[in-house]
């Protein structure tokens, strides 16, 4: 049994990855991705989402927004060889003392972690994130997500977005096993959009399969 651990800050996508995965599993796409298999859902928990106030009165449209508190979760099984693994994604929050007790948590119980970046804001203020985080294994692995939202050279981009995460985890003594791409929403007008979501049920099943 692995117990996966998606970390990363505020609105990095934790909870879309874990609800696209499910997703998959309950269509039977999960069989069609590269590495697929026939995969059941045993138990998932999205309770932890709460709506909260953002405290912007100018926009009344606006006044609230989901957040995760208690640490959302999956349960899956493969079903040819009957393992059995759960995901856990906690919240960003960590200003919150139940969103940090429960990044915490899922940092010291999970077998593997995938540190989650989003691909629309500064790598700076998602690496603060991640140093407030002291248990951490010595080898991880990074998902960069919201891969859609990259303008201009993306290609480029992505390779300094890779090298200056990869360094940023040296520095903490940390090797990066692997690095995937995703997009965890589906978004009809990107034209590669299949391709990300895959990826998402990719990384799950290899990471889970591979342990």
């Amino acid at each position: 049994m692995v117990n996966i651990g998606l970390l990363g800050d505020v609105s990095a996508g934790k909870t879309s990855i874990l609800r696209l995965f499910v997703k998959y599993l309950n269509k039977g796409d999960i069989e069609k991705v590269e590495g697929g298999k026939k995969c059941s859902v045993l138990k998932t928990d999205f309770s932890g989402e709460a709506t909260v106030p953002t405290g912007n009165k100018e926009d009344s449209l606006n006044e609230k927004e989901t957040k995760t508190i208690h640490p959302n979760r999956v349960v899956f099984r493969e079903v040819d060889s009957g393992r059995a693994h759960t995901i856990f994604a906690p919240g960003g929050d960590r200003k919150r003392a139940v969103v940090k007790m429960g990044i915490i948590t899922i940092s010291r119980i999970a077998t593997q972690i995938i540190a989650i970046f989003t691909c629309d804001r500064k790598l700076d203020v998602q690496f603060d994130f991640f140093n407030d985080v002291r248990f951490f294994p010595d080898k991880i692995y990074v998902c960069i997500n919201k891969i859609d939202l990259l303008e201009g050279d993306r290609e480029e981009k992505l390779e300094e977005m890779k090298k200056a995460i990869t360094d940023f985890f040296i520095t903490r003594k940390i090797k990066v096993n692997d690095i995937y791409l995703t997009c965890g929403e589906t978004i009809d007008n990107f034209i590669d959009i299949e391709k990300y979501n895959n990826r998402v049920a990719e990384m799950i099943l290899q990471i889970t399969t591979t342990h």
